[in-house]
């Protein structure tokens, strides 16, 4: 029996100092918006890897997963509904530029966020994030994952 289950997906909140990374997408939905590097997890890997692959793939830029920010529940794609695992990451390498899925690529300053962002759970961990930002404190959860 075939079950319409959500899809996998992960998401990086990639930090450089004050600045966290956006892509400016490429293809619907939200063409042209800003959003979270982001994708759904191949079936050989786990959301942390996914998070790794897409912001390599969509941004050039080769991260460091800090620890986990939020699972949440997507319901604003009309291709499919997804578990969003998202992390906060480090930059450590890479080129940046913006890759497949992607028109543009940049660091954002956290008080200087552009208006266009696509998903609802993009605005939510942006606008969560900049909260944690005024705080001086990103809130994660402590977790560890299975190989």
């Amino acid at each position: 029996m075939l079950y319409a289950n959500p899809a996998a997906a992960a998401a990086a909140i990639v930090l450089r100092g004050d600045e966290v990374l956006l892509i400016r997408r490429s293809i619907e939905p939200f063409r042209g918006h800003w959003t979270l590097p982001a994708g759904y997890e191949e079936v050989d890997e786990s959301p942390a890897q996914t998070a790794v692959r897409e912001t390599f793939e969509e941004t050039g830029v080769v991260i460091r997963i800090r620890g986990l920010y939020d699972v949440l529940y997507t319901s604003d794609d009309p291709r499919k509904r997804a578990i969003l695992v998202t992390y906060v990451c480090d930059a450590i390498g890479g080129s940046l530029q913006a890759g497949d899925d992607a028109l543009d690529a940049r660091f954002f300053r956290l008080d200087e966020l552009p208006q266009n962002i696509g998903f609802v759970n993009n605005r939510r961990l942006l606008q969560r994030l900049v909260e944690d930002w005024k705080t001086g404190t990103i809130r994660m959860v402590e977790t560890q994952e299975l190989p």
